[in-house]
């Protein structure tokens, strides 16, 4: 099993790199458009519209696939008041039941994600800017968001579970950290 694990969690962080350029692109390439277009508006006077609205756009698609790379990392917003103060198996519990809801909120949005998708899709819905998206492509972030959630999350409690059954055997061990427990 840990093997298994350790295997997963070479491949959430090769994942996790790939998740980090992209989304380092993407945001270099707003700040360029930005540039450009207030660029632009000094020196001719005026700009093209999608330089404005194409960041506008980008930035879901930056937002929700780093949800998961910042919960692996512990950079989310959290209030951590039992998890700081606890140790040992205790502190494994509490973990394993957040990351556990974690994987089942996730897997929920993951599917109205997918649900509103597809509608739009179907309503063939289209943006109202200069360059014309198709309204579905917008929502894609959200479902490819909350999936990549679901992996980093099942990583992390899966090693977090890990952790739990060598406190139980007494042969100790680290936590999903590498803090020994």
């Amino acid at each position: 099993m840990e093997k298994a694990l350790e295997y997963y969690q070479k491949s959430m962080g090769v994942l996790s790199k790939i998740i980090f350029a992209l989304a380092a692109i993407i945001i270099g390439l707003d700040v360029l458009s930005i540039f450009l277009e207030a660029l632009g508006r000094y020196l001719v006077g005026s700009s093209r519209a999608f330089m404005e609205e194409l960041p506008r756009l980008a930035v879901p698609f930056v937002v929700f696939p780093m949800m998961g790379v910042l919960l692996k990392l512990k950079k989310h917003i959290s209030v951590e008041i039992l998890p700081e103060r606890l140790t040992g198996k205790a502190r494994s519990v509490i973990l394993i039941l957040v990351y556990a809801v974690v994987v089942a909120v996730a897997c929920q949005f993951f599917m109205a994600g997918i649900i509103s998708v597809r509608y739009y899709y179907e309503m063939g819905f289209e943006t109202h800017t200069e360059i014309i998206f198709k309204l579905w492509v917008t929502y894609l972030p959200f479902p490819i968001g909350f999936g990549l959630l679901v992996l980093f999350a099942v990583e992390l409690l899966w090693a977090e579970l890990v952790t739990l059954i060598k406190l139980y055997r007494g042969t100790g061990g680290t936590d999903a950290e590498g803090r020994a427990s």
